[in-house]
């Protein structure tokens, strides 16, 4: 069956729309262009996956109160910074259908402006005192940081194993999804044991997640708004490239690096990766590993006592490996 995104937020429609009005303060700026580029970028609002998850985990685990409203603020801020850095790195021209920072105005300010919404998410959480979890979003801004340099640096090697891919989309992903099912627990003052249990959770839902984006690379008719063969004109190995390697003999392994390692000037090349990661079955080991850790993380919900946010985010977890987009 597949699952509605707007299904999994009924449970928390009331709150979401209270967090929407609660975000949107405090965005004016003495600086011009920056006033301009954060109602720009408020215009293009996303999904808000994660301020879902922050408020689902608070009202599975307690009453969604100010606090809650507070960290789920802060993190999509957060979250708002690496968009901005990771399109620099990454040179795009196009998010959700708009053009980035960088392309609108120059990639000097898009660093800016990522510096200024870092610093303002850390800003929110020391100004109303929620020390709790200060050393968990540094934590992951290192571990973002980390992630990325990590990254560039199997583009350039291009021996990517599976073990560097799962360590890479951790820390780029699953790191600031952890924290947000933490800090939604946090929030209502569950104990450290209900803490570490929704830090796994979204561990896992956040592995699901980046894999699932990392397939949508391999299908030419995605929905996603990015041009497929993406990750491959940026010489990244991703799950499916790296399984369908690991089956191929020494000379196709061999063959597909050189092409992946010239793909970005000749654009035949991603087809024919493309074909053989599907020749290897790589989508479809992809897949099963992305619905090991929706799995995973429905067990360990199934743990908590029954209830509408828990239900929600069992479907968010299942949305997950379904989503079209």
């Amino acid at each position: 069956m597949e699952i509605i995104f707007d299904d999994i937020k009924k449970t928390i429609a009331e709150e979401l729309n209270q967090f929407k009005k609660f975000y949107k303060e405090d965005f004016i700026s003495f600086e011009p262009i920056l006033s301009d580029i954060t109602q720009y970028l408020l215009e293009g609002e996303g999904k808000l996956l994660r301020p879902i998850i922050i408020l689902l985990s608070a009202k599975m685990n307690g009453e969604i109160c100010e606090k809650t409203y507070i960290m789920a603020k802060a993190v999509e801020i957060l979250h708002m910074a690496t968009l901005v850095h990771d399109d620099i790195v990454d040179g795009a021209e196009i998010r959700r259908g708009i053009p980035t920072i960088q392309s609108q105005w120059s990639p000097q300010i898009a660093v800016l402006v990522g510096d200024y919404f870092l610093a303002k998410s850390l800003d929110i959480i020391a100004k109303n005192k929620i020390y709790e979890v200060i050393s968990t979003a540094t934590e992951v801004v290192k571990l973002l940081s980390e992630g990325e340099l990590f990254q560039i640096q199997k583009s350039i090697t291009l021996d990517t194993a599976e073990e560097d891919y799962l360590k890479i989309i951790y820390k780029k992903t699953a790191s600031l999804i952890c924290a947000c099912a933490r800090f939604g627990a946090i929030s209502v003052c569950a104990d450290d044991d209900v803490a570490e249990r929704m830090t796994e959770i979204g561990r896992n839902i956040g592995l699901a997640f980046q894999i699932r984006d990392d397939i949508f690379d391999f299908n030419k008719e995605n929905k996603t708004g990015k041009p497929y063969g993406n990750d491959l004109r940026e010489h990244k190995l991703t799950l499916p490239l790296i399984y369908a390697l690991k089956k191929a003999d020494a000379d196709e392994q061999k063959t597909i690096i050189e092409k992946l390692g010239k793909c970005a000037e000749n654009p035949q090349f991603i087809g024919e990766i493309i074909d053989f990661t599907y020749k290897y079955e790589g989508v479809v080991y992809a897949e099963e590993k992305m619905k090991y850790f929706c799995k995973q993380a429905i067990n360990l919900l199934e743990e908590f006592p029954q209830s509408a946010a828990r239900n929600s985010l069992i479907m968010l977890a299942e949305y997950m490996t379904t989503r079209k987009m």
